[in-house]
């Protein structure tokens, strides 16, 4: 092994320092062999194997199982439901184009924000102060109560159960062990709050050990009865707080986990730069429980690892936690490189800094977010490593078996690509210690003695893309008027939002509805199926009966264009039940999920119709699963106004 080879060795993490310096001065090295990332372990029974198939063409192949070790080990977990707003992209679709095309999410500080240093620019979120108190059914006063990064984070929560399809019946049905339902753990990360200086004698300002945690009040606000744990580790809080819910997810604590991050630069000592904002969340369950459930999958979490590296030097940390995270996955990498088992990407807060800055808490999410994109479109974007977007094509063995796609996410990551001239061969220890501190310092990696606190929490995901579902071969259509009709139900906080939604769907449905290559048009018992059991039932609502995808997207059409009771085109039925006393007096009673049920099930759509506008909940009694093919839906419109600043922020938007 010449110079050359065993600095790049220590530099990417698969040699420690001693064993460099010992390598380099001629002598043995006398304490352990290097960490090699990945060590081979020893495979369980077959019979404890759980092949993970990806897509392309040949027999899928999975390199090595092994029972790995801690919260990373033993039991895969999906990504069930996916959204976020990061700078200049709304959505993540918006956040998906700004990554194929290459753009710079760079712009000048919001007006009406105020900041230390003018001119400068950063990667910033619009309308932080706006938010949608109704759809939680909150008064201005509790509004009031929450922060601003708190309110971003309950919404794209929000959203994030209705995209996975569990904001309705099938949220109470996710149950623990023990039967509690709605049982839906909270991981939050929030970046430190930019609230009120000291002394400034904010109304809203108050003693930060008064109040509960922001998981605690996302817990609450979605009255989710999982654990609740809030997390502050850096840069990787959202690594962290992923990592924390795979395990709790693993011990059966829950049966599902809501893992969220918001990140505000609003004081201007939290302004530099480059700084940057976003908010995002994920929903996890087990891969065995989503698959059976008929969930859609966006990717499949294998494993985990997070650690500290105390006093020693941060470089050698990444290289030994990929190792772990691999190991606990099962892989076993060969001398070939990650490539052999299929990973041939990496994302960390170098590869996002174009799109979300220097973004704290949430740049774990934004290299997630970007990683599930690439792996569901099976596209490599560009990156420090690659100068344009180029098709991903799987790993094959050498018998030509295909490898699942797999990625890498970590934070703070790997260190950026360096190439020092190599030293004219050291002769002694101190000479050899000088050579690896050397190359440390061209990474801009220096020794630290503990004082940085969490900055040096390093984590580490291995994502994989999620297993091919076969699709079932489509039946022949009936020929018009011999279809069955399906009752669609939709509801929403106020009549403004109820419109508002109705639009959005009926233009997603007029665009045929597919995406990532899915059929050109959804099944409309698919459709009806996912707004009666995926949503939350609230009280203004709308109900139609239809017997294909076309007139219901006229249907809605026409009601967004002109809402409200008796005014929407005909066939379209809605009601305001705000103002009523309370939910019906049969409400509730077993005697009439009997009675709903029998409705159902002789399909007695009018009378299902008429129950629906008066309040009572029709699909509650409805079976969660299975179901038709899962179809995912457009998020409910969010209304959001701007309100009163809540604690902890220092006056309007700064």
């Amino acid at each position: 092994m010449d110079t050359r080879e065993i600095l790049t060795r220590f530099k990417g993490g698969t040699l420690r320092r001693e064993h460099a310096v010992a390598l380099l001065a001629g002598m043995s090295p006398v304490v352990a062999p290097p960490v090699v990332a990945g060590a081979p372990r020893p495979d369980p029974p077959a019979a404890d194997r759980e092949p993970l198939p990806g897509t392309g063409t040949g027999t899928v192949a999975d390199t090595g199982v092994g029972d790995g070790a801690g919260a990373g080990a033993g039991m895969p977990c999906a990504v069930v439901g996916i959204q976020g707003r990061f700078p200049q992209a709304g959505d993540l679709e918006a956040f998906w184009r700004n990554g194929l095309q290459g753009r710079i999410a760079a712009a000048a500080l919001p007006g009406g924000r105020r900041s230390a240093c003018a001119g400068w620019r950063g990667h910033f979120l619009d309308g932080v102060e706006e938010f949608d108190p109704d759809l939680f059914g909150l008064g201005a006063r509790e509004a009031a109560g929450l922060d601003l990064r708190e309110r971003l984070l309950a919404q794209s929560a929000w959203q994030t159960l209705e995209s996975a399809g569990y904001a309705g019946a099938r949220l109470e049905r996710l149950t623990a062990a023990d039967g509690t339902a709605r049982s839906v753990g909270v991981y939050a990360a929030l970046g430190p709050a930019g609230g009120a200086p000291a002394g400034t004698g904010h109304r809203h300002t108050a003693p930060a050990d008064s109040r509960p945690g922001p998981a605690a009040r996302l817990s609450r606000l979605l009255d989710l009865r999982g654990p609740s744990l809030s997390v502050d580790s850096g840069a990787s809080s959202f690594l962290t707080a992923l990592h924390l819910a795979l395990g709790a997810l693993r011990a059966g604590e829950c049966a599902a986990a809501l893992v969220g991050a918001v990140e505000l630069r609003l004081h201007p000592a939290c302004q530099r730069p480059g700084a940057g904002e976003g908010v995002a969340a994920v929903l996890l369950k087990p891969l065995a429980a989503a698959r059976a459930d008929g969930d859609r999958v966006h990717a499949v979490i294998r494993s985990s690892a997070v650690g500290h590296p105390g006093r020693a030097a941060l470089g050698p940390q990444h290289g030994l936690l990929v190792g772990r995270a691999l190991a606990a996955a099962g892989l076993q990498p060969p001398d070939a490189g990650l490539e052999a088992v299929g990973v041939a990407l990496e994302e960390s807060s170098r590869t996002v800094a174009a799109l979300v800055g220097d973004a704290g808490a949430v740049t774990g999410a934004a290299a997630l977010v970007r990683a599930v994109g690439q792996l569901r479109h099976a596209v490599l974007l560009a990156g420090p490593d690659r100068p344009a977007p180029a098709a991903w094509e799987p790993a094959r063995r050498d018998d030509g078996t295909v490898l699942p796609r797999r990625a890498l996410v970590s934070v703070p990551g790997p260190a950026a690509p360096a190439a020092p001239a190599a030293p004219a061969g050291p002769t002694d220890a101190v000479d050899a210690a000088d050579a690896v501190d050397a190359a440390d310092a061209a990474d801009g990696v220096e020794d630290t003695d503990g004082t940085d606190g969490v900055e040096g929490v390093g984590a580490v995901l291995v994502v994989e893309e999620a297993p091919a579902v076969p699709r079932a071969p489509a039946d022949a259509c009936p020929p018009p008027g011999t279809r069955p009709a399906e009752l669609v139900l939709l509801s929403a906080a106020t009549p403004a939002h109820l419109a508002a939604t109705a639009g959005r769907l009926a233009a997603r449905l007029s665009d045929g509805g597919g995406r990532d290559g899915g059929p050109a048009a959804p099944d409309l018992a698919a459709v009806a199926h996912e707004l009666r059991l995926g949503r939350a039932v609230l009280r203004c609502r709308l109900a139609v009966t239809v017997r294909t995808v076309a007139e219901l997207a006229d249907a809605l059409a026409g009601f967004a264009a002109q809402p409200g009771p008796g005014r929407g085109p005909a066939g379209v039925r809605s009601a305001d039940l705000r103002t009523a006393a309370g939910p019906p007096l049969i409400e509730g009673l077993e005697e009439t999920r009997a009675y709903v049920a029998a409705l159902w099930q002789g399909g007695r759509l009018e009378q299902l119709t008429r129950l629906w506008l008066a309040g009572v909940d029709v699909c509650a009694v409805l079976p969660a699963h299975p179901g038709p093919a899962a179809v995912e839906l457009p998020a409910t419109v969010l209304r959001p106004r701007p309100l009163e600043p809540g604690p902890g922020t220092d006056g309007a938007p700064q």
